[in-house]
């Protein structure tokens, strides 16, 4: 296990983006449909080779990592306490990522998943609300000096939260669901929010998951592109930050 991140670690690495290796980055998706979106376009922007795998599909997750840069987990439908084997093995697999020492990259399901793994739990909003829309997010003084700018928004799409384990440290806060980022040690960063999103993204949850938008807490489709067009441009400014810092980690091959 990694220790408790210390927040000297973190240095200056915001706009700078780290000269690619020849080592792909390992992106872990959920259903046949999903998108990389933002993060994935980012990625080949920048000249990092990438390659995805759908363990729900059949899709097998290395047991040695060493060929790979890091590892980034999307989000999904399902429920990181799911009883399925899918996402059993999946949350087992993630401790061949901490063995290894890969940085990490987890998006909501991935973030909830990688949680689970380091002994926390995984819960339902108490009032049985969810956070599905554009909502504020505070970050931490660890948050802040990870990343110095934060957007006053990010997207949101889920319906469970996790609390902090020991050796994690908080990155930002929220008021309906108070853990929004996270680090664990240097190499391993989860995030509740989905900070890449695009219309076309919300256009295709706010279809395939319409039941959601009928839930508490919900903002309907036509907000969702609405506050998207308003608050995109921060979000994607925190994910350039976010992403140079993260990609800086990932040792030349």
């Amino acid at each position: 296990m990694h220790n408790r991140v210390d927040n000297q670690s973190f240095g200056s690495h915001q706009g700078k983006c780290q000269r690619p290796t020849g080592d792909p980055v390992l992106l872990v998706l959920h259903q046949k449909s999903s998108s990389t979106g933002l993060v994935g376009d980012w990625l080949n922007r920048h000249g990092y080779k990438t390659l995805i795998r759908r363990p729900p599909l059949g899709e097998k997750l290395p047991d040695n990592l060493e060929p790979y840069g890091g590892l980034i987990v999307f989000g999904g439908p399902m429920s990181a306490n799911d009883d399925s084997p899918e996402i059993k093995s999946e949350i087992d697999w993630l401790t061949v990522v901490l063995e290894q020492g890969l940085p990490y990259f987890g998006i909501c399901l991935g973030a909830q998943m990688m949680i689970r793994q380091l002994g926390g739990t995984v819960a339902p909003h108490a009032k049985g609300m969810v956070e599905i829309g554009y909502r504020r997010v505070q970050p931490t003084k660890s948050g802040t000096k990870l990343i110095t700018d934060w957007p006053e928004r990010f997207f949101q799409w889920h319906g469970e939260g996790f609390d902090l384990p020991d050796g994690t440290t908080a990155l930002a806060h929220g008021t309906r669901f108070p853990q929004q980022a996270f680090c664990h040690g240097t190499q391993v960063f989860g995030v509740q929010f989905h900070p890449e999103v695009n219309a076309d993204i919300i256009r295709h949850w706010s279809q395939s998951a319409a039941h959601m938008l009928n839930k508490k807490g919900a903002h309907l489709t036509q907000r969702l592109l609405h506050d998207h067009q308003k608050y995109k441009e921060g979000q994607r400014l925190w994910l350039d930050r976010f992403m140079s810092y993260w990609t800086s980690l990932i040792q030349p091959s």
